[in-house]
C-alpha cells in the first residue's frame, strides 16, 4: 500500500482543507499559474503542430545547433517551483534512516529483493535456501548486489541517490515528450506536475523496482510516440531494448512489445514494417534470453519466465490489493497451503515445500474455482480492482490503523493524483484532435495494461511504473489546454 509522507505530515497537515478550498478557486489558480509561470505570452494550440515552411525562393542556410528552451525565458516563479520540487525530492534521500529499506511504508517486498542480492553476493545463487527461484525478476537484485559490493554498509543511501537521479530523468523525459507533442508550455507544465506528483516522489526512497521501471517506461513511451510519427527503425530499437530491460525488472512489463507491435502495424504494412516489427519483438527476446535459458536449466523445463503467475492470480481473487490488509496472509495460506513469505526465505522451513514450479502450477489450477466461488460478487470485485488501480481507492480504504496525520497526507496525495489524472484526460482529448493516431495508440496502451491486470493483483503501486509517466506527459498538455480556454483576452499580458 502506498505510504504517506510521514516526516512531512506536520508541514502539510492542513493540505486536505487547503485542497478543498482550492477547488472553489480553481479558475483563478489556472489563470495566475499559467500567465506568470508557464508563459509570458499566448500561443494558440493550433500553432504547435504545423511549423512554418520557408518560401521556395529562399536559400536554406545551415542551422545552428538547437538549444533546449524548456528552461530558457522561464519566469522566476517557474524556476522557484523547480527548485522547490528538487529540494523536496532530495529530502526523500536524506531524511529516511540510513538502513531503512522503505520510508513510512506499511510493508513491502524490499526484504525479498535484499535477501536475493545478499545470496548473489555470497555466491549462493539466485535462490532461497538453495532452491532456485523465479518469483522475482533478476534486474533489481543484480543492481542491489552491485551496490552492496561497491558501497558496503552505505548501499541503501547510494541507491536512494541513484533513484533520485533516475526520478529526475523520468520527469525530464516526460516533459520533453510533452513538449514534442504539444509545445513549449505544455512541456513546462509536465515538468512541474511530474516533479511534484506524490506517487513518483514516493518511489525515490523505496528499495523497490518502481523508480527504475518508471524511467524505462518513460523512455519506451517516447520511442512509441516517435514510432507513430516517423515509422523509423531507430525508435523500434528504442522500444525493443527498453521493453527487454524493463521485463527483467518487472514481470508485467513483458507486455510492452505487444504495444510496440500495435504502434508499428498502425503505420501500414510493407517490407520496412516487418523489419521494424522484427526489431521491436526480437530485441526484448534477446535481452531476456539468458534469464529464459537459466530457468529452463534450473527448473528442468517446467518454468519459462516466472513462477509468480499462480500466486498472483490467486491473490487477484482473494486479496486483490496484494497482501496489504490484516488477515490477507492467513487467507492465502488457507487456500494455497502457503504464501510468498514462506518461500522467500533462507530458513530451513523452505525445504518443507516443493519447488516453485510445482507451487506455481498448483496455484494456477485452483484459480478457476476461486472465480466461480465469487458468483455475482465477481462484478463488484472487478469494479474494486479497477478503482484501486486507476483511482488509487486502495489508498483511502482500509487505512483506519494508520495515524490521522498519515491518513490526511495519503488522502491529499490521492487528490493530487486525481487532479493529474483529470488533466491527463484533457490532454488526451486535445491530442485526439491534433494527432489522432498517437492518441489511439496511447489509449490502447493505458486500457490494455488495465485489462491485462484484471485477473491479477491491482493496486496503486503496480500502476505507478506503467501509467504514471503517460499521465505526466498528457497532464501538462491538459493544463495548457484548459488555460487556453479559460483565459480571458489580455490575461497573457498580465
Amino acid at each position: 500500500m502506498l505510504p504517506g509522507f510521514g516526516d512531512l505530515s506536520k508541514k502539510l497537515s492542513g493540505s486536505a482543507n487547503a485542497f478543498a478550498y482550492g477547488f472553489t478557486c480553481l479558475k483563478p489558480a489556472f489563470l495566475s499559474f499559467s500567465s506568470t509561470v508557464l508563459t509570458p505570452e499566448r500561443i494558440a494550440p493550433s500553432e504547435v503542430a504545423k511549423p512554418s515552411k520557408p518560401a521556395p525562393s529562399e536559400e536554406r542556410q545551415p542551422h545552428a545547433p538547437r538549444q533546449p528552451r524548456l528552461l530558457q525565458e522561464a519566469a522566476w516563479p517557474f524556476r522557484a517551483l523547480l527548485a522547490t520540487g528538487f529540494i523536496l525530492r532530495l529530502a526523500f534521500v536524506v531524511v529516511p534512516d540510513r538502513d531503512a529499506l522503505t520510508f513510512h511504508s506499511g510493508g513491502s517486498d524490499a526484504p525479498s529483493y535484499v535477501l536475493l542480492a545478499q545470496n548473489l553476493l555470497g555466491h549462493l545463487g539466485y535462490a532461497y535456501a538453495g532452491q532456485p527461484t523465479a518469483v522475482r525478476p533478476p534486474g533489481y537484485p543484480l543492481l542491489l548486489a552491485s551496490f552492496m559490493g561497491i558501497f558496503g554498509a552505505h548501499y541503501i543511501l547510494a541507491l536512494r541517490g541513484l533513484q533520485f537521479l533516475l526520478g529526475l530523468f523520468t520527469v525530464a523525459i516526460c516533459a520533453a515528450t510533452a513538449r514534442q507533442l504539444f509545445g513549449e508550455h505544455a512541456g513546462r507544465a509536465s515538468l512541474l506536475l511530474g516533479l511534484f506528483l506524490p506517487t513518483l516522489i514516493f518511489t525515490t526512497a523505496q528499495v523497490l523496482t518502481e523508480c527504475l521501471a518508471a524511467l524505462l517506461t518513460a523512455i519506451f513511451l517516447r520511442n512509441l510516440i516517435a514510432q507513430c510519427e516517423c515509422s523509423d527503425v531507430r525508435s523500434a530499437w528504442g522500444m525493443g531494448w527498453t521493453a527487454g530491460v524493463e521485463s527483467m525488472v518487472r514481470f508485467n512489463a513483458a507486455a510492452l512489445p505487444f504495444f510496440a507491435a500495435f504502434a508499428i502495424l498502425r503505420g501500414g504494412r510493407n517490407r520496412a514494417t516487418w523489419q521494424r516489427l522484427a526489431v521491436a519483438l526480437g530485441v526484448p527476446l534477446l535481452v531476456a534470453a539468458p534469464w529464459l535459458i537459466r530457468n529452463e536449466i534450473a527448473f528442468r523445463g517446467q518454468v519459462l519466465y516466472s513462477t509468480q503467475s499462480g500466486p498472483n492470480a490467486v491473490q487477484g481473487v482473494l486479496t486483490s490489493e496484494g497482501r496489504t490488509q490484516p488477515g490477507d496472509s492467513d487467507k492465502l495460506t488457507r487456500n494455497l497451503g502457503w504464501e510468498l513469505h514462506q518461500i522467500e526465505t533462507n530458513n530451513s522451513s523452505r525445504l518443507a515445500l516443493p519447488s516453485e514450479a510445482v507451487l506455481d502450477q498448483r496455484a494456477l489450477l485452483i484459480v478457476p474455482a476461486l472465480w466461480t466461488r465469487e458468483g455475482r460478487h465477481v462484478f463488484s470485485l472487478l469494479g474494486k480492482k479497477i478503482s484501486d488501480f486507476l483511482l488509487s481507492v486502495d489508498q483511502l480504504a482500509g487505512t483506519a490503523s494508520l495515524p490521522r496525520g498519515d491518513r490526511l497526507i495519503r488522502g491529499a496525495g490521492v487528490l493530487a493524483y486525481w487532479l493529474t489524472l483529470l488533466l491527463a484526460v484533457c490532454g488526451w482529448w486535445w491530442l485526439r484532435q491534433i494527432k489522432p493516431r498517437i492518441a489511439t495508440v496511447l489509449l490502447v496502451y493505458a486500457a490494455g495494461f488495465t485489462l491485462l491486470h484484471l485477473p491479477l493483483v491491482m493496486n496503486t503501486r503496480l500502476r505507478i511504473p506503467l501509467l504514471e509517466p503517460l499521465f505526466v506527459i498528457l497532464a501538462g498538455a491538459g493544463w495548457y489546454w484548459i488555460r487556453e480556454r479559460w483565459s480571458p483576452p489580455g490575461v497573457a499580458e498580465i
